[in-house]
């Protein structure tokens, strides 16, 4: 039977591990304010509760399973090892970290208030490497693509039924997750996410208004390419937080000039600037990806199109279109993902969105508050790839996703 050794699972599985050996696992204080001046504990300070607790040796047992599956299980089994195990070790790394700091705190090992260290964090990413060559491997042998999906999403679905459980049941040791359900408790991550949905649904649905006839003109007029991708890719070069400054000014002279574009929310703070720079920012992956696309589809198509008599629209529309949809959805995915990440700074002019969390603890000087709004942001990007490779998926006609399947 062939064997087969995961390099991407084997450096996940040792990052781990070296995590574990060599880095605190957790930092705790008396109190919140008192995490600057941490009390650092180590996993081999937590393996000394073994006596105690012999849950504590189940995360480096799963690293030693993740370890040999990556250099001597069989081809045919060894994607489903690797996911299997990468994804009980995040659990246990999550999970098990509670009952860690109870029984922590009850030997003396750790204070009132903990929150996970570099150790722990680490440990999280090398179980993501073992975890995505699992993944990676599930889909090189040919499993049904919707399945591979549930496995990725699984993990992070039962931790956020654990965070929702909390916000009615109550209670948690970590303190991260103990704000994490504050929070969704008092309905302000809520309220902060949907900004941040708003922001970045609004400035891609109009980079994608304007991108895509951009980019279709520039398919049929070389000038106009050359124009509109060398306005973008300067637009893009400019720094986030320089663009919101550049516009503030032009949006508040234009709010004073016509007072009834404040009443729809333009002026030179807020949603405006805001969505006006995402959207610019969003244009060049749109423009560049829908301008490739069609100059992609083969000429041989595009003139056995005409030959049966087709028009020009007819061929764009049935023809080239059609052919260049994963293309173009690829930018458009760039796209969403650029934004959610920039949509961050958009606090600065008082658009809202997660950065409002990111902010106030850079301001608090606050790992909490940082983690509160970076961590909603990663997954929300993740999420939006995800929904928009749905969206790929089922515009692109089923001959050309059974060949990219094949593929």
């Amino acid at each position: 039977m062939e064997r087969t050794v995961s390099r991407v699972g084997v450096l996940g599985s040792l990052l781990a591990l070296a995590a574990m050996l060599a880095l605190p696992w957790f930092i705790s204080a008396p109190n919140p304010i008192a995490l600057g001046s941490k009390f650092n504990t180590t996993f081999i300070h937590l393996l000394a509760l073994a006596a105690v607790w012999p849950g504590a040796y189940l995360i480096p047992l799963v690293v030693g399973v993740s370890l040999a599956l990556s250099v001597g299980a069989p081809f045919r089994y060894q994607g489903w090892g690797l996911a299997l195990s990468a994804g009980v070790g995040l659990l246990f790394v999550y999970f098990l970290s509670e009952t860690l700091i109870a029984a922590g705190r009850a030997e003396g090992l750790i204070a009132r208030v903990a929150l996970w260290s570099s150790g722990a964090w680490l440990s999280l990413v090398g179980f993501g490497l073992v975890f995505s060559a699992g993944v990676l491997l599930l889909r090189r042998q040919g499993y049904p693509r919707s399945l591979v999906t549930a496995v990725t999403w699984l993990p992070g679905l039962v931790v956020l039924g654990h965070i929702l459980y909390g916000v009615v049941a109550g209670g948690a040791e970590n303190l991260l997750v103990l704000e994490f359900q504050r929070e969704i408790r008092r309905g302000q991550l809520q309220i902060h996410l949907l900004e941040h949905l708003l922001l970045t649904g609004f400035a891609l649905a109009f980079a994608v208004g304007i991108g895509v006839p951009l980019g279709i003109w520039g398919s049929y007029r070389e000038r106009v390419a050359l124009v509109s991708l060398w306005v973008a890719g300067v637009i893009f070069t400019i720094p986030s937080i320089a663009l919101f400054a550049m516009l503030l000014d032009p949006l508040a002279a234009l709010s004073r000039a016509y007072p009834a574009l404040r009443s729809v929310g333009i002026s030179g703070l807020g949603a405006a600037p805001a969505i006006t720079a995402l959207t610019l920012y969003a244009l060049l992956p749109v423009i560049r990806n829908t301008y490739v696309g069609l100059k992609s589809v083969p000429e041989a198509q595009v003139d056995a199109a005409r030959g049966m008599g087709m028009t020009t629209r007819q061929i764009l529309w049935r023809v080239q279109l059609p052919r260049a949809v994963p293309v173009i959805m690829a930018g458009v995915r760039n796209a969403a993902v650029l934004t959610v990440g920039i949509a961050t700074i958009a606090q600065l002019i008082g658009a809202g969105g997660l950065g409002f969390y990111i902010f106030t603890g850079i301001a608090r000087v606050s790992l909490v508050q940082i983690l509160l709004g970076t961590i909603p942001a990663v997954l929300l990007a993740f999420s939006v790839d995800g929904v928009l490779q749905l969206v790929q998926r089922l515009l692109t006609s089923p001959g050309l996703r059974l060949g990219e399947e094949a593929a």
